[in-house]
């Protein structure tokens, strides 16, 4: 152990230390005097080494030292190291438990503010992880930033059919992100399809590496950057602004939530670009799963991005072919033969 370590507490323990702690249990007792001769070392080195190991407890003067007039003709007997650390340590540990008491005390009287603290903490950590952005150049800014910053992947979905000056805008970030070899995944309504615009866009993107699903409906809107954030709009109305979560345990519940959705959709293929509609099958589906819930016409219509007099007259040919005589026997139907089985 290093000799800084005892500076100003006590003596380190050398060769000759131990020599004479060795003798002194050996013969009973210790005599300086002799000790000197018989290991052939100065006096002087054999008395100071034998202070310190009084200091240490290790040694001290025998019954009858006192009686001695001669320092040099003293004796000594030793103690056992459990008896020498007892009397070392004792003090030391006295106040270990003094200042203990006082950690304790302090400890019992900040801590009560403790839910003060993490009652603020709790609503600083949400404000900083979640964001709402209400102005649309704001949320133009962090969505170039982040894709510009995207590593791996960029993932979305779209629940509405997207005007194509939206879609233009978003084209160009998503396409500067695959040249950077980022994956791009996008998930649209089956009811896109029935629309050219959307699938020349589909296609042209198609060959430059990104990947589009369909599915029946989709909920909100949301866009993943990596596992580092995501934007949302949940339950907000268009141009209402949307949410930025930076949350990495919200970000990886919501990409979970994302794949789950596109694992079980459709894939868009190459052949999928020339039909002049959707195929009417998936159509169909979308309408009966409508119909299913119970929706109102208005709002089904919306979730499936196409007018309501479209989605009233894809009604009446469902529930024609069909022989239903009401809505919800027309969805109920399609569930138990397996049309709505995704």
């Amino acid at each position: 152990m290093p000799d800084e370590f005892f500076s100003g507490l006590i003596p380190p323990i050398g060769e000759l230390h131990e020599r004479l702690y060795s003798t002194a249990l050996e013969n009973g007792v210790l005599s300086p005097l002799r000790a000197a001769a018989e290991l052939d070392v100065a006096q002087a080195e054999v008395e100071t080494a034998v202070l310190d190991l009084v200091e240490l407890h290790l040694l001290h003067p025998a019954e009858d030292a006192d009686d001695l007039g001669d320092s040099g003709k003293r004796t000594y007997t030793a103690n056992s190291p459990d008896v020498a650390a007892t009397h070392l340590n004792g003090p030391v540990e006295a106040r270990i438990r003094q200042m203990q008491r006082q950690v304790d005390q302090v400890n019992s009287h900040v801590m009560t503010m403790r839910t003060v603290f993490e009652r603020a903490w709790q609503s600083h950590s949400l404000l900083a992880t979640v964001e709402h952005l209400t102005e649309l150049d704001a949320i133009r800014t962090v969505l170039e930033r982040l894709s510009a910053t995207t590593r791996a992947e960029m993932a979305s979905a779209h629940p509405l059919l997207p005007p194509q000056a939206v879609l233009e805008e978003g084209r160009r970030r998503t396409a500067e992100a695959a040249e950077r070899g980022v994956l791009v995944r996008t998930l649209y309504p089956h009811s896109v399809l029935s629309h050219a615009y959307m699938r020349q866009h589909m296609g042209a993107a198609t060959e430059l590496g990104m990947q589009f699903r369909t599915v029946g409906h989709i909920t909100d809107r949301i866009i993943l950057f990596d596992d580092t954030a995501v934007i949302t709009d949940p339950e907000r109305p268009p141009g209402q602004g949307a949410l930025v979560v930076r949350d990495r345990s919200l970000v990886r519940y919501l990409y979970r939530s994302w794949e789950s959705m596109w694992n079980s959709a459709r894939p868009f293929t190459a052949a999928d670009v020339d039909p002049p509609a959707a195929p009417k099958d998936e159509v169909r589906r979308a309408v009966l799963s409508m119909l299913e819930s119970g929706m109102k016409d208005e709002m089904a219509a919306r979730r499936l991005s196409m007018s309501t007099t479209t989605y009233r007259r894809h009604v009446s040919e469902v529930l024609l072919e069909l022989g239903a005589q009401s809505r919800f026997q027309a969805g109920s139907y399609a569930r138990r033969v397996g049309w709505l089985s995704d």
